[in-house]
């Protein structure tokens, strides 16, 4: 059965990659980050959902050195964001993280259920994410 489109909104905000478009002077260069974010935001207007879970964790596994970590559950768990901040990385570290697992590691089977717009909706929490990227490096 064709996927169709159901939403309109951009995974990761627009301004949000713009301004990680802007960072610049510093020994981290974005552009990784950047086209992963543009390239999740393809994935889902597309219901690519496999694609977009996969894009997430990725971004997850890209980002650590500029929190001076080594994984991103050093991130979820360590970093000190304040309570919030804390609560959403470990969101992603947990949920978003098992979800993607799930769907990467497990063979196929007799009957499968796909995943759907709200199983990968993580952008909230990637965006805070985002944001504390941004003012770190600003």
């Amino acid at each position: 059965m064709p996927a169709t489109t159901t939403h309109v909104s951009a995974y990761v905000n627009i301004q949000r990659i713009d301004e990680l478009r802007c960072v610049n002077g510093t020994s981290y260069d974005l552009s990784k980050l950047v086209r992963m974010c543009e390239e999740l935001n393809i994935c889902y207007s597309s219901d690519a959902y496999f694609a977009t879970l996969m894009l997430v964790r990725s971004i997850l596994d890209h980002i650590s050195p500029i929190f001076e970590c080594r994984a991103f559950s050093e991130i979820a768990n360590n970093y000190n964001g304040g309570k919030s901040f804390k609560e959403a990385m470990q969101r992603l570290e947990n949920t978003s993280r098992k979800i993607a697992d799930s769907y990467l590691h497990l063979q196929i089977r007799n009957s499968e259920s796909l995943p759907n717009s709200t199983q990968v909706k993580f952008d909230s929490e990637l965006d805070f994410l985002l944001a504390e990227i941004y003012r770190i490096l600003k």
